[in-house]
């Protein structure tokens, strides 16, 4: 299993929990650059909970009392390694949400202000707060909507739920 795939869990948690993380896990990457703090991670002399003490007693005061509280949990879970990685997947999360979308909904009829406001705003819980729509009509779908994002497509029409229908009946 690369770091990565363990480390994404914990950036997800971060990411989902709260914002404000980034200069915390920063100065604690940076800190963990310098060979002394290095090597009590990597040491094999010290028990693991030992190693958590020390290493949350260096940062004490100086990072947030939730960051700490994580510092705690990854150190329960021998994780404390991770934590350059878990930074850099936060940070990736942070830019995926930062970013703009374009989305396109397709509608059967046109859409009024108060149905695309609706729309949108479902949808920015999905792709973040930062989506440019644009609309268009295609009469063959019958009713309902889709809306397009890149190559990914989310499908409510009523064209999609028959041709769905048809290709379980075959």
């Amino acid at each position: 299993m690369s770091l990565s795939t363990t480390a994404r869990p914990y950036a997800q948690a971060l990411f989902d929990h709260s914002e404000g993380w980034s200069e915390d896990l920063d100065q604690i990457v940076s800190a963990m650059s310098e060979g002394a703090v290095g090597l009590l991670i990597s040491s094999p002399e010290k028990a693991y909970r030992e190693k958590t003490e020390i290493f949350v007693d260096l940062f004490g005061g100086q990072v947030q009392q939730k960051t700490i509280n994580f510092l705690k949990v990854l150190g329960e879970a021998k994780r404390l390694s991770l934590l350059p990685t878990i930074s850099s997947e936060y940070k990736k999360l942070l830019a995926e949400k930062d970013s703009s979308s374009e989305l396109t909904i397709t509608s059967a009829y046109e859409l009024t202000k108060e149905q695309t406001d609706s729309i949108t705003k479902g949808l920015e819980k999905r792709y973040g707060n930062n989506v440019n729509v644009k609309s268009e009509v295609d009469s063959t779908l019958i009713g309902g909507f889709s809306v397009k994002c890149g190559d990914e497509v989310i499908d409510h029409s009523i064209k999609g739920r028959l041709d769905k229908l048809i290709n379980q009946i075959k």
